[in-house]
């Protein structure tokens, strides 16, 4: 059996990992934004300007908040709304074996954030734990 603080070390390192492969994603739509939304443009999505601009910006706070643990429940499904929205859409009809095999890998590993946490190495555990400790200092007179 895998011991509290490994498993906590072990998913810091996954968060440092994804994050850092997620952030890599968003530079590069980021510097090639009028690409990207010409991309969207030509496969038909509306609003594609607006689409594109706020992905990558959700993208880049969604990334912040995972790797420092911050709201981590919440910006691990943002992301797998934007990596299920980017496959379906982007890689429709296309079965190209990279496409498809990086969305399912992003979403397997999203669901395993949902369902794990992002443990005691985080933001989330750290305000949860200072919470809970001001709640027991409350003394009635």
């Amino acid at each position: 059996m895998i011991s509290e603080k490994s498993l906590s070390a072990i998913l810091f390192l996954q968060r440092i990992i994804f994050s850092s492969a997620f952030a890599f994603l968003a530079a590069g739509e980021a510097l090639h934004i009028n690409a990207f939304t010409q991309n969207a443009i030509d496969i038909g999505l509306p609003f594609a300007r607006v689409i594109c601009v706020s992905v990558v910006i959700i993208t880049f706070v969604c990334v912040f908040c995972i790797l420092f643990g911050l709201f981590f429940r919440t910006a691990s499904f943002a992301i797998l709304l934007i990596s299920l929205f980017s496959g379906f859409f982007f890689f429709a009809g296309d079965l190209n074996k990279v496409n498809t095999v990086g969305v399912l890998f992003a979403l397997t590993i999203l669901c395993g954030f949902l369902f794990c946490g992002a443990g005691k190495i985080s933001w989330d555990y750290y305000l949860r734990r200072r919470k809970e400790l001001n709640n027991k200092r409350i003394t009635f007179r």
